[in-house]
């Protein structure tokens, strides 16, 4: 069996460190999950990352990225009106809500982690790259006239945000149906319509 480069294992680490964090959470994943997972020892993982932090900073960054590609490609070839309401549509996709609690949790824990913080700052923009870029695609096709994209973009990943938080509280009254709707309801605002 051929040994695995540098770049291989790392990337099967930082692998094996996300599906870690989303199945365990950002708080109760370690080390050891990853080296359980991997049949290997912490020397290894070290080796390639000097801390946790470090390692835990990657798998954030690449559970992010594949969110954002996800919806990137899942919208690219709708129209741009229907694409917006397919991102509300998505936002309540997540049933166990395990991506939602990483994102939610990594922006807590970025408060005191400047790995964190680079990573979160940096996966924010490009949510909202992402809606502001949609909201353009509706003004284009006629849809809308006079939208600021780019502030509307970041109230509605606030939106998306608040929603998602007040969904992960046990026994709460924001059911995935009304966060589902409330989404849909500001964009149509955004965009000047009557919801």
């Amino acid at each position: 069996m051929a040994r695995m480069s540098g770049i291989e294992r790392r990337r099967q680490i930082v692998e094996a460190a996300t599906e870690a964090v989303l199945r365990r959470g950002l708080a109760q994943a370690a080390t050891r999950d990853v080296t359980k997972a991997l049949g290997v020892g912490s020397g290894l993982l070290h080796h390639y990352f000097p801390s946790w932090a470090d390692l835990r900073a990657e798998a954030v960054r690449l559970a992010a990225r594949r969110e954002i590609d996800e919806v990137q490609a899942m919208v690219a070839t709708l129209p741009a009106l229907q694409a917006l309401n397919r991102l509300a549509d998505w936002m309540v996709e997540d049933e166990d809500m395990r991506h939602w609690r990483l994102w939610l949790n990594a922006q807590d824990e970025a408060h005191r982690d400047d790995l964190l913080a680079g990573v979160m700052n940096a996966a924010m923009a490009d949510w909202q790259r992402l809606i502001a870029g949609l909201l353009v695609r509706v003004a284009g096709e006629g849809q809308a006239k006079g939208i600021d994209a780019e502030a509307a973009a970041w109230r509605l990943a606030a939106l998306m945000d608040g929603l998602a938080g007040a969904m992960l509280v046990r026994g709460s009254v924001v059911t995935p149906a009304m966060a589902r709707d409330l989404m849909k309801t500001q964009l149509l605002l955004e965009l000047g319509r009557k919801p």
